[in-house]
């Protein structure tokens, strides 16, 4: 790989501790492609979805920001060391090739300082103006995401997805905690709700690009065992969620419109697992299953909001 050029021209002997080239407009993108954007919407998303739960629609707008804002720091910084500590396969992977650190866009060392100055931020914002129960949620889901997850397992054991799967149910506890301060029922059935969701989600994602995680050495579910052990932990986490999904009406923290709604979004993406039994295109199932995850995770999303109790 070229090395790139330093703002005098010249080929830089350590790339690492160079200004990269390029216009500032490029690499602020590069900047922002590390915190990854899409991943952190949606984090903050079911952190709102927890804070509405639990001031029951209505939490104070000062308190929402700073919730919402704090816990996309964390997310953001998560994103930024994950970039960091996998730039070395990420240039194996064709979704990940382009990324500013395997082509050498932006210095490795920024990304890190970025990473930590993001988190001490997102940290101290819920500490100081929600309280220390919700920076404690923020802290634990960053170190599941970057330690155990990224550091620990994710090249290590096929059970990375599953373990993963805390840092990804945070949000919706630091909502929750950030409004009540404690940890309740109804916060708890949202954490299990996103634990739940995530192997199916990213079970598919694995599917899809499992010659990208294999060129990788990313020892994912169907890279070591293939499609059809994959396939059943699919159907299996999927009929697992829908019960799950149900009780956040059963403790009355949602009413018979979620119930319902749960229910059919449930039961329409486990038929979709089941009918991959005989799928002949294993890709074109495990894409429509991804999409669908997305969809089903949107919709209830929007529906705890609206018919919250």
């Amino acid at each position: 790989m070229d090395q790139p050029l330093s703002m005098t021209g010249e080929s830089p002997s350590n790339p690492s501790l160079s200004l990269t080239q390029g216009s500032f407009r490029d690499i602020m993108r590069d900047y922002v492609n590390v915190v990854k954007p899409g991943i952190t919407m949606s984090n903050m998303m079911t952190a709102f979805v927890g804070l509405w739960l639990a001031s029951q629609g209505r939490p104070a707008f000062g308190l929402t920001l700073i919730t919402l804002a704090g816990s996309g720091l964390v997310v953001m910084s998560g994103c930024a060391f994950n970039n960091y500590m996998d730039q070395d396969i990420d240039q194996f992977m064709a979704r990940t090739q382009d990324r500013p650190l395997p082509n050498s866009r932006i210095p490795a060392w920024s990304v890190l300082l970025l990473g930590a100055i993001l988190g001490i931020l997102g940290i101290s914002l819920l500490g100081i103006f929600a309280n220390t129960l919700s920076a404690v949620m923020a802290l634990i889901g960053l170190f599941f995401y970057v330690i155990v997850y990224t550091a620990l397992t994710k090249r290590t054991t096929t059970l990375s997805t599953v373990i993963g799967g805390v840092s990804g149910a945070m949000p919706p506890l630091i909502g929750w905690t950030a409004i009540t301060g404690s940890l309740g029922m109804s916060g708890w059935l949202l954490f299990i709700f996103m634990f739940l969701w995530q192997p199916p989600h990213f079970l598919a994602l694995a599917m899809r690009r499992v010659k990208d995680y294999a060129a990788a050495g990313i020892p994912l579910l169907p890279v070591v065992y293939g499609f059809p052990p994959t396939k059943r932990q699919i159907v299996i986490w999927t009929a697992t969620l829908i019960p799950a999904s149900l009780l956040l009406t059963i403790v009355h923290a949602e009413g018979w419109i979620y119930f319902f709604t749960a229910l059919i979004f449930g039961g329409i993406w486990l038929v979709k697992g089941i009918k991959g039994f005989k799928a002949k295109d294993d890709i074109a199932w495990a894409t429509d299953m991804f999409k669908f995850s997305l969809i089903y995770l949107m919709v209830l999303c929007v529906v705890m909001v609206i018919n919250v109790k």
